[in-house]
């Protein structure tokens, strides 16, 4: 299969740091709405892309066009290319922006995999009442790898090749027995 793209399904698009997939999220909502589907749209981005306007404009026009058919993750972990994401472009307190711009909002450890079970559940359960939903989850990278958590940059992460050993082992020392 080389030359062909590879596809995951449900994954409709990949959008990086342009800020462009909040963007496009709200446009197949509007879609869905508008042929009158129940269907969901989820979507993930990264505090950096809070730095484009158009992550802002896509927040307002879901909420003006209603939007409860859309879920969107943004990932708060305060690292991008060029330092940290508070430093580059303060964007807290996020919860309340959102919610003044009259997201739904439930914000969780990201790292918690049942916090962010929960906070899925908490968003479906508020369908059908016009607001689009965002699950603010504050993250650490490198979690459960102490050397990794605490490097100071690791937006680019690397893994050495004599790291990966010393990883797996910090990993398998947190795994219950």
């Amino acid at each position: 299969m080389s030359g062909m793209a590879s596809y995951t399904p449900g994954m409709e698009m990949s959008g990086g740091s342009l800020g462009i997939g909040l963007s496009i999220a709200v446009g197949r909502c509007l879609g869905l709405k508008r042929r009158g589907s129940d269907a969901r749209v989820y979507t993930l981005f990264s505090d950096g892309e809070l730095d484009e306007g158009s992550v802002w404009e896509a927040i307002l026009s879901a909420t003006h066009h209603r939007l409860d058919n859309l879920i969107a993750i943004v990932d708060v972990n305060n690292q991008q290319a060029d330092g940290p994401s508070t430093k580059v472009m303060g964007f807290e307190p996020l919860t309340n922006k959102l919610e003044a711009f009259g997201w739904f909002v439930v914000r969780v450890d990201g790292n918690d995999l049942d916090a962010v079970r929960d906070a899925f559940d908490a968003c479906k359960a508020q369908a059908g009442q016009g607001r689009p939903a965002m699950i603010v989850a504050d993250t650490l990278m490198g979690k459960g790898v102490p050397f990794l958590e605490a490097r100071e940059k690791n937006h680019f992460i690397r893994v050495e090749a004599h790291e990966w050993r010393l990883a797996l082992d910090a990993l398998d020392e947190r795994r219950p027995a």
